[in-house]
Parts: structure tokens; C-alpha cells; sequence
């Protein structure tokens, strides 16, 4: 098996889990500039530089290549859903299961009186759904915190990965549900 890419050499970048995102625009911005075709770069260097830019500027995929790289052993611990995250996990498939029934419903609905019928139940069913994706939030800022704060230990930026992937996965769920039912 080979080595994936590192992206933060890519972008002369110390490797690290958390990095500051105006710091590595510029240097993405900086090193593109170069590296360009129109430029007199080469495409493979600048797809490389663009590889390494959509992996380092998500906090949680920069993380999982930060840990690929420096404590591999420790990613399995990163695919559990948190423990304390479950009744979120429950709360979230409850209202996105609410979201797909009542899409079925509003789609089924042949005539204006009976879509507008169902628009009381539409936004109560949206404003659950608002209110989960803010609920996700307050974890999801924690975790970054804690990588900003400097976490250094590979179990815990393994348990902080798993944390912010399910989170994230949920809120672009959330979103996904609020834009089928508007």
C-alpha cells in the first residue's frame, strides 16, 4: 500500500491538526500563483497543490491526514459514533424520517389547497430541522476549539475526528432535508 500524498509538505506546511484557515489560503494562494499551467507551472503541480488545498482547508479532512501521517495506528478508534453523540444520532434520523414523509405528501399533493393544508406541518417540520443543525453546532465549534487549543494526543484527536465527521455528516443530512422541503 502506498502513502497518501502529504498535503502539507505540498504546501511547505508543518504538519499539524490544526492550522490557521487565513495562513493556509495565503500560502495556497501563494504557491498556485506558481504553479499554474498559464503560469509556466505544470498541471500535476497544480493539481497536487489543489488536492492538498481541498484536504487542508476542512479542519476534519485535514485532521484524518494529519493522523494518516503521524499516528495511523490510532484512525480505528476515529470510526465509533461517540457515545454521547447517540440520542443526537436518534433525534437527527427522527426528524430527517418526519422531512421524507412529509416530501412525500407535498409531492403527492395534486392541487394548491391541499399543499397549503400541509404548510403548518411543513414548518414545524423545518423549524426541527433548523433547530437540530444548531444543536449540532455547539459540539461541532467545541471540537475545533479543542484542536485550535493545541490537542496533541492521538486518542483524543482520534475520538475529535469521529466527532466532527458523524457531526458534520448530520448537518449536511439536516441541510439536505431542509432543502427538499422548501
Amino acid at each position: 500500500m502506498t502513502s497518501p500524498a502529504d498535503h502539507f509538505a505540498a504546501l511547505s506546511l508543518p504538519r499539524s491538526p490544526w492550522l490557521d484557515a487565513e495562513m493556509l489560503k495565503r500560502r495556497f494562494h501563494e504557491r498556485s500563483a506558481s504553479a499554474h499551467p498559464d503560469a509556466g507551472g505544470s498541471v500535476a503541480a497544480f493539481a497536487a497543490l489543489n488536492e492538498a488545498w481541498q484536504v487542508l482547508r476542512d479542519p476534519a479532512t485535514r485532521l484524518r491526514h494529519y493522523l494518516e501521517w503521524e499516528h495511523p495506528e490510532s484512525l480505528p478508534l476515529a470510526a465509533a459514533t461517540p457515545a454521547d453523540l447517540g440520542d443526537l444520532f436518534m433525534d437527527v434520523a427522527s426528524a430527517r424520517q418526519e422531512a421524507q414523509r412529509l416530501a412525500g405528501k407535498l409531492a403527492a399533493a395534486a392541487s394548491p389547497l391541499a399543499r397549503s393544508l400541509l404548510a403548518g406541518e411543513k414548518q414545524t417540520r423545518l423549524a426541527r430541522l433548523e433547530a437540530l443543525r444548531e444543536r449540532i453546532q455547539a459540539p461541532l465549534e467545541t471540537a475545533h476549539a479543542t484542536l485550535a487549543a493545541g490537542e496533541r494526543d492521538p486518542a483524543q484527536l482520534a475520538a475529535l475526528l469521529a466527532r466532527m465527521v458523524f457531526l458534520g455528516k448530520w448537518s449536511a443530512q439536516l441541510r439536505e432535508s431542509i432543502l427538499a422541503l422548501s
